[in-house]
């Protein structure tokens, strides 16, 4: 009698669409909302420049270094693997200047954008890893002011960047921790700019790199 009360509610229900609950339990075919695959992140660090941006030009020589400021999305693929997109804005050191105000016109920019893979490995105790592989393109802009009179050089080209993120917190939404990346470019464009006037082209490309380290801070949606 019971099992015949059921299937008439059941029944009854198909034909007024009043949707029937079983309890507690989530239906069968139920899956994630493709926004909670996505996890975005921030971050801010230092990035210490290596190598020459172009043949005869050291990168120290133009800058002291990179305060990077990056945005960027995951999107899941499967339990340990994703794809990514990261956006870095970085303020360049210079190396030349002599008083606060020329210092301050000549703070130069790095703008990089790159796209890749990333793999989450196992979890060793409460601290789990994400390594990420992208590439992408840099635009790097060196600027030197001298009592109010500034010359920039900026060059352009690939860029590849792996790089490892631990995750202190490891559960819930929010993820935070340290970064450590490598990125590693190729300059193939360089412009001079002057109050005498404007070349560029291509250059005699040297490869650069920007050993970096950031704390970030992300979010899964």
């Amino acid at each position: 009698m019971m099992r015949s009360r059921a299937i008439a509610c059941v029944l009854c229900a198909a034909v007024s669409g009043t949707p029937v609950v079983a309890g507690a339990e989530a239906p069968a075919g139920a899956t994630r909302s493709p926004a909670s695959r996505v996890t975005a992140f921030a971050g801010l660090g230092y990035a210490y420049p290596v190598g020459a941006t172009e043949r005869g030009t050291d990168t120290r020589d133009v800058s002291f270094g990179l305060v990077p400021v990056s945005i960027g999305a995951n999107t899941d693929l499967s339990r340990d693997w994703d794809v990514g997109a990261r956006f870095r804005y970085a303020l360049n050191i210079p190396t030349l200047c002599a008083s606060g105000p020329d210092c301050e016109s000549s703070l130069g920019r790095d703008v990089a954008f790159t796209v890749g893979i990333g793999r989450t490995l196992p979890s060793w105790r409460r601290f789990t890893t994400h390594v990420a592989l992208q590439v992408g393109w840099e635009w790097l802009t060196t600027t030197l002011s001298d009592a109010g009179v500034a010359a920039s050089r900026s060059w352009n080209g690939p860029l590849g960047s792996l790089e490892i993120f631990v995750d202190l917190k490891s559960s819930g939404p929010w993820c935070l921790g340290p970064v450590l990346a490598l990125d590693a470019g190729l300059f193939s464009h360089g412009d001079l700019d002057t109050p005498a006037g404007h070349s560029g082209g291509s250059t005699d490309t040297a490869l650069h790199l920007w050993p970096t380290i950031s704390f970030r801070i992300g979010r899964r949606l």
